[in-house]
C-alpha cells in the first residue's frame, strides 16, 4: 500500500511529464530597467554643480522607481529644509506621475493646485509637497527614478538644476 507522500510525488512527476510532452513552456520572467547607483551619483553631482555654479546652496536627492533613496548630496551651506524639500519633491513626482503622464513636480503642482480638494488631499499625505524642483528619470517610457532639488532661490531654479542632472545622464537612459 502506498502512502500519501508517495502518491503526491508520483502525481507531481506524472504532471511534469505530461506538461513537457505537450510542449507547455513556462512564461519567461519579465525584464525591467533600473537606475544604477553610478548613474544616480552622476545625475546628482551634475544637478548640485549646476546650482552651485549659480550661487545656490542646495540639497539633491535621487530615488529609484520605488522611491528608495540612492544618493543624497548637500552643499555644505545648504539649509536643513533643503534636504526635506529635495526628498519630498522627488517622492511627489514618483507618486503622482504614473497616472497623469507628467514628468516634473511643477506640472503636478500646477494641475493639483487648481482644485482645493486635491490640495487638501495632498496635504494629508506625509512626505508630499506641491512645488517645482523634481524630474522623473525615464529610460524610454519606463520610469527608473526621480531627482529632486531643494534650497535654491526659488523652485524654478531647483527644477532647472534637476534637469541639468537628467541632461548629464540622458545618453545612458536610451531604451
Amino acid at each position: 500500500m502506498k502512502g500519501p507522500l508517495t502518491i503526491a510525488i508520483s502525481t507531481a512527476i506524472a504532471t511534469a511529464f505530461a506538461l513537457a510532452a505537450n510542449g507547455v513552456r513556462a512564461e519567461p520572467l519579465p525584464t525591467q530597467r533600473y537606475l544604477p547607483l553610478s548613474v544616480a551619483i552622476d545625475a546628482a553631482l551634475a544637478a548640485l554643480k549646476e546650482c552651485t555654479d549659480k550661487g545656490h546652496h542646495v540639497s539633491v536627492e535621487v530615488m529609484n522607481h520605488n522611491a528608495m533613496v540612492l544618493v543624497t548630496f548637500h552643499h555644505e551651506l545648504a539649509t536643513i529644509h533643503s534636504s526635506y524639500s529635495a526628498h519630498a519633491k522627488a517622492y511627489t513626482v514618483l507618486s503622482y506621475s504614473y497616472a497623469s503622464g507628467e514628468t516634473t513636480s511643477a506640472q503636478i503642482a500646477q494641475r493639483l493646485t487648481r482644485n482645493p480638494a486635491d490640495v487638501a488631499r495632498i496635504q494629508g499625505i506625509p512626505g508630499l509637497i506641491l512645488a517645482p524642483g523634481a524630474v522623473l528619470i525615464q529610460a524610454g517610457k519606463q520610469t527608473v527614478g526621480a531627482i529632486g532639488v531643494g534650497g535654491s532661490a526659488g523652485p524654478v531654479n531647483d527644477e532647472l538644476c534637476a534637469k541639468a542632472g537628467i541632461d548629464k545622464i540622458k545618453d545612458r537612459l536610451a531604451p
